[in-house]
């Protein structure tokens, strides 16, 4: 017997409401003459417990038969059982200490309901209570204890996965809390590290900067640090580009290189950087016979042989009595009878053509290439950014039309020459930006043993740091030396 999902009176979903934490819930089942597919899915995925994903199915049962009150309340029944469920889940998870699970399947709970715009009973309302508290000891350990240890960019990265669960109304004086602990802890650490020494260290005088004003502390402006740049000075060679797009392209490049940790507002040192490059156009064209196959349908004349029918006449002797005297005489009957014959047929047979027509083949082929040179620091190799690329098209010009061979007019869409150059130097500029970067970290995250100031130069690369660099800073930000290149975004 299937599986279907049925109303239940208020009384008897009152005392499934009471047990559902007790007991394992049981599904009832009755016969229907007729279901959707989408309804059995939705008895099936019930039936193996699964009520938020029948919930989400049955909608669409209910939207196809709006006007029958019981599916209605199979409905609501269905998302009851599936916010109960996904409750359950969390308490379990939270009584054998998987916060974690506990929490994604309480924010599930909040999510559905909020869709669901679900009204929770007395029982339903303690459990959320109960697990909205065991949430709030758990953040606590989470993300105060870090905060309150002087580990605010730690504890603000725990808080940050948990922003989609905090989100929620009923959260909310659980986000503020966690929130004043981790600005409170930002600020003290502000003030710790403000207090301690950096003449002459200006990485680390910019990191703590930059974790200050994270925080909204006051903090003094960090000095120039040695390697700062300020946008290079171009020296231009290039054919086949216009002077509009070689100022474009040094526009974008130097915006990259601004948002690069290479760049201070403030240096007046400025490296001279080679940019070489050309653009090439190069079209054809030329006539060109083309073959268009199609089929014909030619009649031709067959014989078949057939059977016919045709009536014969045959005599037979009648006996019939003439004032009394018995006498016989001759009759004519008729009977079918079947012969062949054979007669001719018009067939028709497919044969294969082809149309031949002129066109005109129209080529086309951009070709791009640039590179970039320069020297970013005089004991490092000099910094070369090479891109080239190529794009052919092709295509006919004609105005035939035949239908049987499925043959149109056609015109030669050529592509954008300005849009395809576009594209590519804005993919030069992006490589031009990731090599930037990589520099940066290959230059000053590499050594085996860092100082604090040298690990506060690579943390200004804005990538994890390497071992040797968070070591280095561990004594001075425990749990944060993981999270301080996250001050520094480059984009």
């Amino acid at each position: 017997m299937p599986f279907v999902i049925a109303s239940v009176s208020p009384s008897l979903r009152s005392g499934l409401r009471r047990k559902f934490f007790l007991v394992p819930l049981l599904v009832l089942a009755s016969t229907v003459t007729a279901c959707s597919t989408v309804r059995s899915r939705a008895n099936d995925l019930a039936e193996k417990g699964r009520f938020v994903e029948a919930a989400e199915l049955y909608v669409k049962v209910v939207e196809d038969s709006p006007s029958d009150p019981s599916l209605r309340s199979s409905l609501d029944d269905l998302r009851w059982r599936g916010l109960s469920q996904l409750l359950s889940w969390s308490r379990q998870a939270r009584v054998e200490g998987r916060d974690e699970d506990a929490e994604q399947n309480l924010e599930q709970f909040l999510a559905y309901k909020v869709k669901w715009n679900s009204k929770l009973d007395g029982g339903m309302e303690s459990s959320l209570l109960e697990e909205m508290a065991g949430t709030h000891q758990h953040l606590r350990q989470l993300i105060v204890e870090q905060a309150k240890r002087g580990h605010a960019l730690t504890a603000e990265s725990h808080l940050n996965r948990k922003r989609a669960l905090l989100a929620h109304a009923e959260m909310s004086p659980i986000r503020r809390d966690m929130e004043e602990a981790v600005q409170q802890g930002g600020a003290a650490t502000c003030a710790r590290l403000k207090q301690a020494p950096s003449v002459g260290t200006a990485h680390w005088a910019e990191l703590v900067s930059r974790y200050c004003r994270h925080y909204q502390q006051d903090a003094p402006r960090a000095p120039l640090f040695p390697e700062a740049l300020g946008v290079p000075v171009f020296q231009v060679s290039v054919d086949g580009i216009s002077n509009d797009v070689v100022k474009y392209l040094m526009a974008r490049m130097s915006g990259a290189f601004e948002a690069s940790p290479w760049y201070s507002e403030a240096s007046t040192r400025r490296v001279p950087l080679m940019l070489e490059g050309s653009f090439s156009e190069d079209r054809s064209s030329q006539p060109v016979s083309l073959t268009a196959p199609w089929t014909e349908q030619v009649p031709y004349t067959d014989h078949e042989d057939r059977t016919a029918t045709a009536e014969v006449p045959y005599s037979v002797e009648e006996a019939y009595e003439e004032q009394g005297v018995m006498k016989k005489r001759l009759v004519t009957q008729k009977k079918t009878v079947e012969y062949k014959t054979t007669v001719e047929v018009t067939k028709y047979r497919e044969v294969p053509r082809a149309f031949e027509y002129r066109a005109l083949l129209r080529e086309v082929e951009y070709h791009f290439a640039v590179v970039a040179q320069a020297v970013l620091q005089e004991q490092h190799a000099p910094l070369a950014v090479k891109a080239e690329k190529t794009l052919t098209a092709s295509g006919y010009d004609h105005n035939i039309t035949f239908d049987p061979g499925n043959v149109r007019p056609q015109k030669f869409a050529q592509p954008s020459k300005d849009g395809w150059l576009d594209g590519e130097l804005q993919g030069y500029e992006q490589t031009f930006f990731r090599t930037l970067l990589a520099r940066w970290q290959d230059s000053f995250c590499s050594a085996p043993a860092l100082t604090r100031e040298e690990a506060a130069r690579c943390a200004r690369g804005g990538a994890e740091l390497p071992g040797p660099a968070r070591q280095a800073l561990v004594d001075t930000l425990g749990d944060d030396a993981g999270q301080v290149h996250q001050l520094f975004v480059w984009n």
